[in-house]
């Protein structure tokens, strides 16, 4: 005794015109649409949004010259997070707070922090671009900062 249906047995269910079988095929067929639709839905969405969050990231037109000095990919990848996940207030605060921190560093010799500073200065210019919120002018760039750090080990700041 096999559980599987032949072909003959599945078209003579198919066909069956008693109300239970009807009614099994009906919500069956259904089902099966409304799962299709959800899933074009949920493709259409998310493509849409993936082209959304690409115009974005591309709307700022510079590419940034600076690369990393000092953080490591996983460090960088931790910081970017952690700048991504605040507030734009608290963003915006990380600026002058990292370039202090930058220049008192940079007073000190200490380059290993001051270049530390240049790269979180980097993470959060990216992540101010990404919400298309400009930096304070009156805050050197991460670029700016980096010339300052090269001046100063060259003793010509």
């Amino acid at each position: 005794m096999s559980h599987i249906l032949t072909l003959k047995q599945l078209n003579a269910l198919a066909r069956c015109d008693s109300g239970a079988v009807t009614v099994d095929w009906l919500v069956l067929t259904a089902a099966t649409v409304g799962l299709c639709i959800m899933a074009a839905g949920a493709v259409l969405n998310g493509s849409v949004s993936l082209a959304e969050a690409i115009r974005i990231s591309l709307a700022g037109g510079k590419v940034s010259a600076y690369t990393l000095q000092r953080l490591s990919e996983a460090a960088a990848a931790q910081w970017a997070a952690t700048f991504a996940d605040m507030t734009d207030a608290q963003l915006l605060g990380q600026v002058p707070l990292r370039h202090d921190q930058f220049m008192s560093h940079l007073e000190a010799q200490q380059w290993s922090q001051a270049l530390q500073r240049v790269d979180y200065m980097h993470l959060i210019h990216v992540e101010l671009a990404t919400r298309n919120i400009s930096p304070p002018s009156d805050i050197p760039s991460a670029e700016a900062m980096f010339q300052m750090y090269t001046d100063a080990r060259s003793g010509t700041l």
